[in-house]
């Protein structure tokens, strides 16, 4: 962070000839949140690619060897979230995103209407995750 804010003073420095204090302000919980679940999707869907490289490609099956690791994942999710919210992220991960098919939608229950929703992406799931909080 001292790196970024150096870079900044002299950039401002050498078109201002202004004093100022540069003030850095650490994201709210919620944010640093988001932005830990984002990458973890995005790298255990990484790991779900690599993985069906290794078999289709190379016919090796790691499936056995990751089992563990995916497990500790899982639990911690359960740490993190409700059943429902758990149950929406393994959908995610193993059922929707490998299907080629699949329009990135689902269907979702928001004040006793069924509602298509946004599915595609990490950030897209954790919106999702938000509105089944307190459910």
């Amino acid at each position: 962070m001292l790196l970024y804010r150096e870079k900044i003073r002299e950039i401002l420095n050498s078109r201002h000839k202004l004093e100022f204090h540069i003030n850095h302000k650490p994201l709210d919980k919620d944010t640093m949140n988001k932005k830990i679940f984002v990458e973890t999707l995005e790298v255990l869907k990484n790991i779900e690619d690599r993985r069906d490289f290794m078999e289709d490609e190379l016919g090796l099956d790691m499936t056995t060897y990751e089992d563990k690791f995916m497990q500790v994942i899982e639990n911690l999710f359960r740490l993190a979230f409700n059943d429902s919210q758990v149950a929406l992220i393994k959908l995610y991960l193993y059922e929707l995103v490998p299907d080629k098919e699949w329009d990135g939608t689902i269907t979702v229950e928001e004040k006793e209407k069924e509602k298509q929703v946004k599915f595609k992406t990490p950030t897209d799931v954790w919106k999702v995750l938000k509105k089944l909080e307190d459910k």
